[in-house]
């Protein structure tokens, strides 16, 4: 099952961290029992990283990232960018953008395979997106949500997205990205499915206001529960 937590009082853990396969991001002040709760949980192959972009704690709205590379905004200090050059694996790719949205993980959803993004991302995005993260990249909407990253979160095995999209545009969005999507909600009703859990293909973790049923929805749309 999903594991719950929380960032001090905040329970959209997936806007402070970002989390895939190879590694786990979190502000560079976490609190102990944040990061020790990871620790303690994450596959060791997952290496546990802790950094900022422009001093802000909101990494996971800030940048993105997948098992490939990781794409930083143009706000990054050169201090910040080498922190990160160090303390990632060598095999991921590190770059910074000039998009005018400086929060990437609002704006951007993205697992191994694929990207689905803000209509108006600048062209250059789209093409560091593609060589960077080496995604397919969609441009779209989610209903009337134009924040993909705050309204879906999916990895390469499942995904989760707010519940007032229709079952046509469920049924597409699964069909792109080659993956089955559920919809659902997170800390006890909110829509914001992206800023309240961070995934990747073997565990999530996700608020800790998230109640069971919501939890039940997460594991199965996710596919990192118990099998």
């Amino acid at each position: 099952m999903a594991i719950k937590l929380d960032f001090e009082n905040s329970y959209e853990i997936g806007a402070y961290a970002k989390l895939t396969n190879s590694y786990c991001i979190i502000p560079q002040d976490a609190p102990l029992k944040f990061y020790k709760n990871l620790k303690s949980e994450l596959n060791p192959t997952v290496t546990l990283i802790r950094g900022s972009v422009s001093g802000s704690r909101c990494l996971g709205r800030m940048l993105i990232g997948n098992n490939k590379g990781i794409i930083l905004p143009y706000q990054t200090t050169v201090d910040e960018l080498m922190n990160f050059r160090k303390l990632i694996p060598e095999q991921i790719v590190i770059s910074r953008c000039n998009e005018k949205f400086s929060a990437l993980g609002n704006c951007i959803a993205v697992n191994d395979y694929s990207a689905i993004v803000h209509p108006e991302i600048d062209n250059e995005t789209e093409e560091l997106l593609q060589d960077v993260l080496g995604v397919e990249v969609f441009r779209m909407t989610l209903a009337t949500e134009n924040l993909l990253g705050s309204y879906c979160i999916f990895n390469n095995k499942g995904g989760i997205i707010h519940p007032n999209i229709s079952s046509e545009e469920q049924d597409e969005l699964s069909c792109l990205l080659n993956i089955p999507l559920l919809t659902g909600t997170v800390n006890r009703g909110s829509k914001l499915v992206g800023s309240g859990i961070i995934t990747n293909d073997t565990i999530s973790f996700c608020g800790f206001r998230t109640t069971l049923p919501e939890l039940f929805v997460i594991d199965l749309g996710l596919k990192t529960g118990p099998t």
